[in-house]
C-alpha cells in the first residue's frame, strides 16, 4: 500500500536516522559531522535518531532473556500490526537490528575527536551540533558551549545561553555540565539547561534524573545538591539562596526548537527579557503599568517586532519604533477612564 506523505517522511527519516547511527559507530569525519548537525536540525529526524538511539541505551542495560527478547523485538513483527504500522515499523528494522546486536555485543563505539572545542549560536539563531561522546545538543539563540572532556570524561561548559541535552547513556561515565559555581551530573537522559545573562541559572528535566551540585570556592565536596526527574525544574542563583525543585511542563520550556515561547500568566517585564534573547533590537517599557500587565500564550520568537503587534491587539499596549529599539507603552482604555472622548 502506497503510504500517505507524511509517513513517506517518517519512514525516510526514519532509515536515515539508523544509517547516522551506523555510520556513527566507525566515528565522523568533521565534513561529515556537519552534515549530521544540519540533518538533526529537522524536528522529525531529530526525532527518529533520538528513538533509535534509545534502543541501543536500553539493549546496552539489559542482561540475558530481556537482552534477547529486545533483540527479538527488533526482528519480529506483531501479528494485529495494521498495515500502515505495519509498512512504518518495517522501515530501518534491519539496521535498527544490528544497531541493538551491537550494543548487546559490546561493540557500540563513538568516534574519536575529544579535542576541545567550542559551538555558539548568535542572536537569533538555533541549531543542534554532535559532541564528541555522540551526545546532541540542541543550542538556543546567543549560546556558547565548550566541549572540556574527553574519552574517560565526558564534560561541557555552558558560558551562556541555553541548552537542550540528549545525553548518550553510559553509566560507567557521567556527563557533567560545568556552570559558575555549580555543576549538572547526568548518565543519560534530555534536560534544558539555562545560564542566564545575570548568572543565574534553570534546568528543566524532560525524562530520566539529572542532580545539580552547587560548589563552594576551595571546598572539597558541593555544597548542597538536588535531584530532578521528569517534569521538574530548578531555578537558582550561584551566589543566592539554593532554589526549590517544583513541577514543570518540560514540553513547553522545550518548544523554543520550534521557535515558540510559551508563558502562562507572566508579567510583560519578564515575558520581554525572555523574547529579547532573540533579537538584535533593545525592547523598552517605557510604563510601569504595561510592565504589569500578565501575559499568556504561544508566541513566535522568528519575528519579533510581529509578536509584539499581536500582543498589542489583545492588550491594552502600544509599541512604536524609536532610535531602533522597540518602545512599549500603555494604551488606556474607556472603562479605565483614559479613553478618547465620545
Amino acid at each position: 500500500m502506497t503510504l500517505s506523505p507524511f509517513l513517506e517522511r517518517r519512514r525516510r527519516a526514519r532509515a536515515q536516522a539508523a544509517q547516522w547511527l551506523t555510520r556513527m559507530r566507525r566515528g565522523l569525519a568533521p565534513a561529515r559531522q556537519r552534515a549530521l548537525e544540519a540533518w538533526l536540525a529537522d524536528t522529525m529526524n531529530a526525532e527518529e535518531f533520538s528513538e533509535l538511539r534509545a534502543v541501543l541505551d536500553v539493549a546496552a542495560e539489559l542482561k540475558g532473556p530481556a537482552r534477547a527478547a529486545l533483540v527479538a523485538s527488533a526482528a519480529g513483527m506483531p501479528r494485529r500490526a495494521k498495515r500502515h504500522g505495519r509498512a512504518l515499523w518495517f522501515v530501518g528494522v534491519t539496521a535498527m537490528a544490528a544497531l541493538v546486536v551491537a550494543a548487546a555485543a559490546g561493540l557500540w563505539m563513538w568516534g574519536e575527536g575529544y579535542l576541545p572545542r567550542t559551538y555558539r549560536t548568535e542572536v537569533g539563531q538555533v541549531r543542534s551540533v554532535l559532541l564528541p561522546d555522540g551526545s546532541v545538543a540542541y543550542l538556543n539563540t546567543n549560546t556558547r558551549l565548550r566541549w572540556i572532556g574527553s574519552p574517560d570524561d565526558r564534560k561541557v561548559r555552558l558560558v551562556r545561553g541555553e541548552v537542550f541535552f540528549e545525553v548518550v547513556h553510559d553509566p560507567a561515565r557521567p556527563f557533567r555540565i560545568l556552570l559558575a559555581r555549580s555543576e549538572v551530573w547526568v548518565l543519560g537522559t534530555r534536560f534544558d539547561v539555562y545560564r542566564k545573562a545575570d548568572g543565574d541559572v534553570r534546568v528543566t528535566v524532560v525524562s530520566g534524573m539529572v542532580s545539580v551540585e552547587g560548589l563552594s570556592q576551595g571546598a572539597r565536596a558541593p555544597s548542597w545538591i538536588r535531584h530532578l526527574t521528569a517534569n521538574q525544574q530548578i531555578e537558582y542563583s550561584p551566589v543566592g539562596p539554593i532554589g526549590r525543585v517544583h513541577p514543570a511542563r518540560a514540553v513547553n520550556v522545550i518548544r523554543w526548537r520550534q521557535g515558540i515561547i510559551e508563558t502562562r500568566g507572566e508579567p510583560l517585564a519578564a515575558f520581554v527579557s525572555d523574547l529579547s534573547r532573540y533579537t538584535t533590537q533593545r525592547i523598552v517599557i517605557a510604563d510601569s503599568r504595561a510592565a504589569r500587565m500578565q501575559i499568556g500564550g504561544a508566541f513566535s520568537v522568528r519575528n519579533v517586532g510581529a509578536t509584539l503587534e499581536r500582543i498589542a491587539r489583545i492588550e491594552p499596549l502600544t509599541v512604536t519604533h524609536q532610535d531602533g529599539a522597540f518602545v512599549l507603552g500603555y494604551r488606556a482604555t474607556d472603562r479605565q477612564g483614559g479613553g478618547v472622548p465620545h
